[in-house]
Protein backbone atom coordinates (compact mmCIF):
# COMPACT_ATOMS: atom_id res chain seq x y z
CA UNK A 1 0.00 0.00 0.00
CA UNK A 2 2.16 2.91 -1.21
CA UNK A 3 -0.36 5.61 -0.83
CA UNK A 4 -2.30 6.58 2.10
CA UNK A 5 -6.30 6.16 1.71
CA UNK A 6 -7.99 9.45 3.34
CA UNK A 7 -11.30 8.36 2.78
CA UNK A 8 -12.88 4.01 3.96
CA UNK A 9 -14.39 4.75 0.31
CA UNK A 10 -11.17 4.64 -0.90
CA UNK A 11 -10.13 2.10 1.93
CA UNK A 12 -12.63 -0.66 0.61
CA UNK A 13 -12.35 0.11 -3.42
CA UNK A 14 -8.37 -0.32 -2.53
CA UNK A 15 -9.45 -3.86 -1.15
CA UNK A 16 -11.84 -4.64 -3.52
CA UNK A 17 -8.80 -4.52 -6.37
CA UNK A 18 -6.70 -7.17 -3.83
CA UNK A 19 -6.34 -10.60 -5.67
CA UNK A 20 -8.37 -13.20 -3.73
CA UNK A 21 -8.38 -17.01 -3.80
CA UNK A 22 -10.62 -17.18 -1.40
CA UNK A 23 -12.29 -15.03 1.44
CA UNK A 24 -9.10 -15.17 4.29
CA UNK A 25 -10.83 -12.46 6.15
CA UNK A 26 -14.12 -14.77 6.57
CA UNK A 27 -11.53 -17.89 7.31
CA UNK A 28 -10.11 -15.99 10.75
CA UNK A 29 -12.97 -14.13 11.36
CA UNK A 30 -15.37 -17.12 11.60
CA UNK A 31 -12.05 -19.04 13.33
CA UNK A 32 -11.90 -15.89 16.14
CA UNK A 33 -16.21 -16.07 16.16
CA UNK A 34 -16.00 -19.98 17.15
CA UNK A 35 -13.69 -19.29 20.00
CA UNK A 36 -15.39 -17.03 21.19
CA UNK A 37 -18.92 -18.42 21.28
CA UNK A 38 -16.82 -21.29 23.03
CA UNK A 39 -15.63 -19.50 25.65
CA UNK A 40 -19.01 -17.63 26.18
CA UNK A 41 -20.86 -21.12 26.22
CA UNK A 42 -18.64 -22.73 28.39
CA UNK A 43 -18.44 -19.19 30.88
CA UNK A 44 -22.24 -19.41 31.30
CA UNK A 45 -22.18 -23.01 32.33
CA UNK A 46 -19.26 -22.97 34.61
CA UNK A 47 -20.31 -19.72 35.49
CA UNK A 48 -23.50 -21.66 37.45
CA UNK A 49 -20.86 -23.69 39.31
CA UNK A 50 -18.76 -20.58 40.52
CA UNK A 51 -16.23 -21.15 38.41
CA UNK A 52 -14.56 -18.28 36.51
CA UNK A 53 -13.27 -18.63 32.65
CA UNK A 54 -9.56 -18.33 34.02
CA UNK A 55 -10.03 -21.41 36.67
CA UNK A 56 -11.41 -23.86 33.97
CA UNK A 57 -9.28 -22.60 31.74
CA UNK A 58 -6.40 -23.10 34.25
CA UNK A 59 -7.71 -26.74 35.16
CA UNK A 60 -7.89 -27.93 31.33
CA UNK A 61 -4.03 -26.89 31.21
CA UNK A 62 -3.28 -28.66 34.52
CA UNK A 63 -4.84 -31.55 33.55
CA UNK A 64 -3.40 -31.68 30.14
CA UNK A 65 0.16 -31.09 31.61
CA UNK A 66 0.26 -31.83 35.43
CA UNK A 67 3.34 -30.81 37.18
CA UNK A 68 3.74 -27.78 35.13
CA UNK A 69 5.18 -24.71 37.33
CA UNK A 70 2.86 -21.75 38.09
CA UNK A 71 5.29 -20.17 35.75
CA UNK A 72 4.90 -22.01 33.13
CA UNK A 73 1.39 -21.99 33.30
CA UNK A 74 0.93 -18.22 33.49
CA UNK A 75 2.90 -18.42 30.05
CA UNK A 76 0.68 -20.84 28.07
CA UNK A 77 -2.37 -18.93 29.74
CA UNK A 78 -0.60 -15.84 28.59
CA UNK A 79 -1.46 -14.27 31.91
CA UNK A 80 1.05 -12.47 34.22
CA UNK A 81 2.38 -14.38 37.24
CA UNK A 82 0.65 -12.45 39.61
CA UNK A 83 -2.57 -13.45 37.77
CA UNK A 84 -1.77 -16.61 37.02
CA UNK A 85 -0.90 -16.95 41.09
CA UNK A 86 -4.56 -15.55 42.06
CA UNK A 87 -6.03 -18.00 39.87
CA UNK A 88 -4.15 -20.70 41.45
CA UNK A 89 -5.03 -19.68 44.75
CA UNK A 90 -9.03 -19.60 44.20
CA UNK A 91 -8.22 -23.03 42.45
CA UNK A 92 -6.50 -24.31 45.72
CA UNK A 93 -8.89 -22.76 48.18
CA UNK A 94 -11.76 -24.99 46.64
CA UNK A 95 -9.24 -27.93 47.01
CA UNK A 96 -8.73 -28.42 43.10
CA UNK A 97 -5.35 -28.13 43.09
CA UNK A 98 -2.02 -27.95 45.00
CA UNK A 99 1.20 -26.70 44.38
CA UNK A 100 4.60 -28.34 45.36
CA UNK A 101 8.36 -27.51 45.75
CA UNK A 102 10.34 -28.78 42.64
CA UNK A 103 11.86 -31.43 44.50
CA UNK A 104 15.34 -29.66 42.46
CA UNK A 105 14.45 -26.13 43.16
CA UNK A 106 12.14 -25.09 46.21
CA UNK A 107 11.18 -22.02 44.85
CA UNK A 108 9.77 -23.64 41.73
CA UNK A 109 6.41 -24.25 42.78
CA UNK A 110 4.88 -26.81 40.57
CA UNK A 111 0.80 -27.31 40.13
CA UNK A 112 -0.84 -30.70 40.50
CA UNK A 113 -4.90 -31.70 40.23
CA UNK A 114 -6.65 -33.26 43.92
CA UNK A 115 -8.91 -35.47 43.34
CA UNK A 116 -11.89 -32.90 44.93
CA UNK A 117 -12.05 -31.21 41.24
CA UNK A 118 -12.58 -34.64 39.25
CA UNK A 119 -16.89 -33.41 39.99
CA UNK A 120 -15.82 -30.13 37.47
CA UNK A 121 -13.98 -32.63 35.49
CA UNK A 122 -16.92 -34.33 34.90
CA UNK A 123 -19.20 -31.37 34.13
CA UNK A 124 -16.69 -30.51 31.94
CA UNK A 125 -17.01 -33.94 29.91
CA UNK A 126 -20.71 -33.70 29.78
CA UNK A 127 -21.09 -30.01 28.55
CA UNK A 128 -18.23 -30.40 26.11
CA UNK A 129 -20.29 -33.72 24.87
CA UNK A 130 -23.56 -31.82 24.72
CA UNK A 131 -21.38 -28.97 22.27
CA UNK A 132 -20.00 -31.71 20.13
CA UNK A 133 -22.88 -33.32 19.59
CA UNK A 134 -25.13 -30.43 18.51
CA UNK A 135 -22.33 -27.92 16.84
CA UNK A 136 -20.81 -30.59 15.06
CA UNK A 137 -23.82 -32.15 13.72
CA UNK A 138 -22.90 -33.21 9.79
CA UNK A 139 -19.69 -32.71 10.13
CA UNK A 140 -18.09 -36.16 9.50
CA UNK A 141 -15.00 -37.94 10.80
CA UNK A 142 -13.22 -37.27 7.31
CA UNK A 143 -14.71 -33.74 7.46
CA UNK A 144 -13.44 -33.30 10.81
CA UNK A 145 -10.15 -34.57 10.32
CA UNK A 146 -9.47 -32.42 6.97
CA UNK A 147 -10.73 -29.35 9.45
CA UNK A 148 -8.08 -30.59 11.50
CA UNK A 149 -5.31 -30.40 9.47
CA UNK A 150 -5.82 -27.23 8.23
CA UNK A 151 -6.48 -25.62 11.72
CA UNK A 152 -2.84 -27.04 12.58
CA UNK A 153 -1.26 -26.20 9.78
CA UNK A 154 -2.17 -22.25 9.95
CA UNK A 155 -1.74 -22.54 14.02
CA UNK A 156 2.07 -24.04 12.95
CA UNK A 157 2.44 -21.45 9.84
CA UNK A 158 1.44 -18.45 13.43
CA UNK A 159 4.21 -20.24 15.44
CA UNK A 160 3.42 -18.18 18.31
CA UNK A 161 3.09 -14.85 16.14
CA UNK A 162 1.17 -12.29 17.43
CA UNK A 163 2.77 -9.20 16.06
Amino acid sequence: MARKMKTVAEFRAYERRLPRYIDHEELLYTMHELSRLISVHFDKVMARHQLTHSQWWALMHIFEQEGVTQTELAVIMQLGRASAGGVLERLEAKGWIERRADPKDNRVRRVYLCDAAVPVFELMNEEGQRVFKTWLKGVGPDKEEEALKVLRLIRANAGGHTD
